[in-house]
């Protein structure tokens, strides 16, 4: 857990550390140095570098000798799609912690979809285990998973800073972004149908508010990115070089908040959340600042009941519910500010620690802490 903070998982736990109120954290990093936390997490050196979004098997090797020798703590809380490898690395290491004596608990939280949820039982061996939304919660359940085990706790997110009017004409002016609407897809190219749909949607949002601009601001993660991303291009290419004059590739970008800062409205009809935490954080930060957002229908999105839905691969279905809000100044607040109170109910790092905090709570109480 260390810097860049660019991922899902350890933001969460970065989160969720920083703003437990009974319980202790310590988090492992690859320095105790240099990463703001909140005063009472302790971080241990474990890692010997940042590595990429999925450790490799030095990462977890080390992992697991942590885990076997000093202090075990009362619980040990795991963050990661389930999967054989690291699944397997947890559980050889509570057994041998357990042959040495210790009698704590584990929390498994399942931080992004598996890539089988057929398979997936065979990988949750805490003695609980979190998802992220109802959705995944019932594909665990439908696969086999121990209902008796499964809690569902949303992700959160720290809100952004607000910007300045000078700030935004800043950003505004260094992207080229004109001082016209801007449409924001901060999704992926490659994983979902969401850029596809976007694309096919930008002919009819472009020509019916000729100032506006789309911006897709896509993370490359694999390597079918680049021709995904080519593709995407071409479909907007075949509408005119004035719709493909005013959409925008910024590829990954290094402070999403500024683009949050200057977006008139957030698309999201992604269909495939692979990889991602079940709400990603870009969206959570959007309802924190008030930035309206559309989703996709079906799965975890849904849990989002305030957000306008549309069929993912639909792009006339994507600009019919767009260009309304884009429109009417009016209804854009009311989603607004309807995000913003879903934010503060429910995805604030207070929020999701507090429920963390009552799980650890259960897990330990009668023992000593």
């Amino acid at each position: 857990m260390t810097p860049p903070w660019n991922d899902g998982s350890k933001n969460l736990v970065r989160d969720v550390a920083s703003h437990l109120e009974t319980a202790t954290a310590t988090v492992l990093s690859t320095s105790d140095q240099g990463i703001d936390l909140a005063p009472g997490v302790k971080v241990e050196a474990v890692y010997r570098d940042a590595g990429r979004f999925a450790p490799g098997l030095a990462a977890n090797a080390r992992v697991a000798a942590r885990l076997v020798t000093g202090d075990p703590h009362d619980v040990w809380h795991f963050v990661f799609a389930p999967n054989p490898r690291s699944s397997s690395v947890a559980r050889v290491a509570r057994r041998v912690r357990r042959a040495m004596g210790w009698k704590g608990a584990v929390v498994q939280t399942v931080a992004s979809a598996p890539r089988s949820f057929a398979e997936a039982p065979k990988w949750l061996f805490g003695d609980v285990v979190v998802a992220l939304s109802e959705h995944t919660a019932k594909r665990l359940r439908d696969a086999g998973a121990d209902a008796a085990r499964l809690r569902v706790v949303p992700p959160c997110a720290l809100a952004p800073r607000a910007r300045s009017d000078a700030e935004k004409a800043e950003i505004r002016a260094r992207l080229g972004l004109g001082a016209g609407q801007v449409v924001l897809y901060p999704g992926d190219y490659e994983v979902s149908r969401g850029a596809s749909t976007v694309a096919a949607a930008a002919p009819h949002v472009l020509h019916a508010l000729p100032d506006a601009t789309i911006v897709f601001a896509c993370r490359k993660k694999t390597p079918l990115a680049e021709g995904a991303e080519r593709e995407v291009q071409r479909l907007i290419a075949k509408a005119g070089e004035d719709v493909a004059r005013r959409t925008l590739h910024l590829g990954e970008v290094k402070d999403m908040a500024d683009l949050l800062a200057v977006a008139t409205l957030v698309v999201f009809p992604v269909d495939d959340l692979y990889g991602k935490v079940d709400l990603p954080l870009v969206l959570l930060e959007a309802m924190a600042l008030g930035v309206p957002i559309v989703v996709a229908e079906g799965g975890p999105l849904e849990s989002l009941a305030f957000a306008p839905r549309v069929r993912a691969g639909d792009g006339q279905g994507l600009a019919d519910v767009v260009l309304p809000l884009l429109w009417e100044d009016d209804a854009r607040a009311v989603l607004g500010q309807a995000g913003r109170a879903a934010y503060e109910a429910t995805y604030t790092p207070f929020a999701v620690a507090r429920a963390y905090d009552r799980i650890y709570a259960e897990l330990v109480s009668g023992a000593e802490r």
